[in-house]
């Protein structure tokens, strides 16, 4: 397949790139980060725009050592000794995200806006013509949830967000007005068409921002997919614990590509604060994730599967956050 017409777009700083999203008018760009998920969803026809603007350029997307600005690549994240040592889960969660020559290209802000998956969307547009299509794309009712089918369950299916709620992170948005600061527990929508809470299409995600305090805690992400490369999480589960003493003094569990977002489940956590972190309070907590959990019929593991390893998942994360 081939990329369909458009036009390419390349600032080399901020105000040339709002300057560019002007020219292209709302709702007729696109923000090109790497474009390990974009570009594919252009050559299959997928929500096509008459404007692309890259924004590999723009110096102030960079970041050095140790920063967590949204234009690193993966991989310089990766071999980042910095932000090895303040916060290894995130390098380890970046290490497990597709191939090494994807993360080359794929940045740390296209996983985190990384747009929202479905078996009856992600496909070419001749598939979605023969099939109905979706939500999501050109239909007017969702194929996964038919009744009301008004909103759409595409599952989110990025690999650091969950790592970064646990974290307790915070994003730094800039439009044309300057930079906002948002909890990044606030940045998510539940609806997998609108995605953002309150991201307006001329802002642009300029890094993430994780306080001192999280290097205290110990954190694990551990995922499910088909392949161990390559494949899209068909669950991921990130566990952290704030230890004091053998104390487990405070608790998070986040997951990623269940929901339409990222979740955080402060209610299953909240009876274990405060704590021993055995076997009981785990399994407990395992327990309770593989109830809350809803995966739909829209991935290519059956929902039953994957709900069933939200509890592994579980386990195996928050097991990781216990001392040797």
């Amino acid at each position: 397949m081939k990329l369909p017409d458009f036009t390419l777009h390349r600032p080399t700083n901020l105000g040339s790139a709002f300057a560019a999203a002007e020219i292209a008018g709302a709702g007729g760009f696109d923000w090109l980060g790497g474009g390990t998920d974009l570009l594919c969803n252009y050559k299959w026809g997928i929500q096509l725009r008459p404007h692309v603007i890259s924004l590999r350029g723009v110096a102030e997307l960079r970041g050095g050592e140790g920063t967590l600005a949204a234009g690193r690549t993966l991989a310089e994240i990766e071999g980042d000794s910095e932000i090895a040592r303040r916060w290894p889960v995130l390098v380890g969660a970046v290490a497990s995200i597709a191939t090494p020559l994807i993360r080359q290209t794929a940045t740390l802000g296209g996983n985190l806006l990384l747009d929202t998956r479905c078996w009856h969307f992600n496909q070419t547009r001749d598939w979605r013509d023969a099939h109905g299509s979706c939500l999501k794309a050109e239909a007017d009712v969702c194929r996964v949830v038919p009744d009301p089918g008004d909103v759409c369950v595409a599952a989110y299916s990025g690999d650091l967000a969950p790592v970064l709620l646990v974290l307790g992170a915070q994003v730094v948005l800039v439009g044309p007005d300057g930079e906002r600061t948002l909890e990044i527990e606030r940045f998510y929508h539940g609806d997998g068409i609108r995605r953002f809470r309150d991201k307006r299409p001329d802002e642009i995600l300029l890094r993430v921002e994780i306080s001192a305090a999280a290097e205290s805690w110990t954190t694990a992400y551990r995922k499910l997919r088909l392949r161990e490369a390559f494949d899209f999480p068909e669950g991921g589960v990130a566990a952290g614990v704030r230890w004091d003493g053998g104390v487990a003094a405070d608790l998070r569990l986040a997951t990623t590509a269940y929901d339409v977002v990222p979740q955080l489940y402060p209610d299953i956590v909240a009876p274990h604060v405060g704590g021993a972190l055995d076997d009981a309070a785990i399994d407990a907590m395992a327990d309770a994730l593989q109830d809350a959990v809803r995966p739909m019929r829209n991935t290519s593991m059956s929902p039953a599967y994957r709900k069933k390893m939200a509890r592994v998942l579980c386990r195996r994360a928050f097991g990781a956050c216990r001392p040797a």
